[in-house]
């Protein structure tokens, strides 16, 4: 049976990408976009809840918890489109996550939605590519394009009545990610080199503001404190007696030990406190590629449109 009504929770993108798509196609049903608070109300009411035989509710980039009584009045077809990989990589900052934790893909997954955050049966996967020099940024409005696609394709595929594929999970290996599951904005001293630049990247959301951590490194003495844009794995074998959390300037570079006797070079950061720096401090810190904080970046919750449409030119 055809979708006789669709609603839709949705960021700016998701809700251009369902306009378009009405836009393109004059016979689909129709599609509500609201707000996660406002479906709750509307739902519990009966002349103002979801009309006809079928109708469908999809969920893209919402962080609501849609409730017992949300999935019940639309009968099982809820659909939410997750940027991450299921089941490694559910709950919240997805992206970033399989940035740290060394991934070359993650995905947008379609998966029809239960009580349990996450669990519900696959419908489909659309891997997206992580590269190497990819930031939390960069990957993530990958993601979103590819979240955009998959959505286009599921509003086909339920106006034409057609039957969704499912395939269940193994909830034994559903990792769900909180917000307290990311550290704070210091560098971690404990982390070796390799996983200290992913966690870098992975916080890297120039120019808009990260949503969880902003990669810090604060320097007791010479007093400084950067945030850092860049860093790389050194090879300097000269330095492989450094403490981990230890920094120094060699040879006219800022050099970070970690774990194991690894070392991080730092390359592009910016400069937020500074007391006076020691002259090879100086040199050190006049090489890097840095900039000043300015204020008021917006927060990467919610992208303008320009954000995605400009990153999309880039890759072409």
């Amino acid at each position: 049976m055809a979708a006789s009504d669709i609603w839709l929770i949705g960021d700016e993108l998701a809700c251009r990408t369902a306009q378009e798509w009405v836009q393109e196609r004059s016979s689909a049903a129709p599609i509500t976009m609201v707000t996660a608070s406002d479906l709750i109300h509307r739902v519990a009411d009966p002349s103002a809840g979801p009309r006809g035989p079928e109708p469908w509710l999809i969920s893209v980039n919402s962080t609501a918890i849609i409730g017992r009584a949300v999935l019940e009045r639309f009968g099982g077809c809820t659909v939410n489109i997750h940027p991450g990989r299921l089941p490694d990589f559910g709950g919240l900052y997805a992206v970033q996550w399989a940035i740290r934790l060394g991934e070359s893909a993650t995905a947008a997954t379609a998966h029809f939605m239960t009580e349990t955050l996450d669990a519900g049966d696959v419908i489909y996967t659309a891997p997206v590519p992580i590269e190497s020099h990819d930031t939390g940024l960069s990957a993530w409005l990958r993601c979103l394009r590819a979240q955009a696609e998959v959505l286009k394709w599921l509003l086909t595929e339920i106006t034409a009545g057609r039957e969704l594929p499912r395939a269940r999970q193994d909830l034994s290996l559903l990792h769900c990610f909180k917000a307290a599951d990311a550290l704070g904005d210091q560098l971690p001293s404990h982390l070796h080199a390799i996983e200290a630049e992913r966690w870098v990247r992975a916080g890297n959301y120039q120019p808009l503001s990260s949503p969880t951590y902003s990669p810090t490194l604060v320097i007791p003495s010479p007093r400084l404190t950067l945030l850092l844009d860049e860093v790389a794995v050194s090879d300097c074998e000269a330095t492989t007696d450094f403490e981990p959390g230890e920094v120094r300037a060699v040879d006219e570079k800022l050099i970070v030990g970690c774990a194991a006797g690894s070392v991080l070079l730092l390359k592009r950061v910016r400069v937020v406190a500074s007391a006076e720096l020691p002259s090879e401090w100086l040199r050190a810190v006049g090489n890097l590629d840095r900039s000043s904080v300015h204020g008021g970046h917006r927060k990467a919750g919610r992208p303008a449109l320009a954000d995605v449409d400009g990153e999309k030119a880039s890759q072409e």
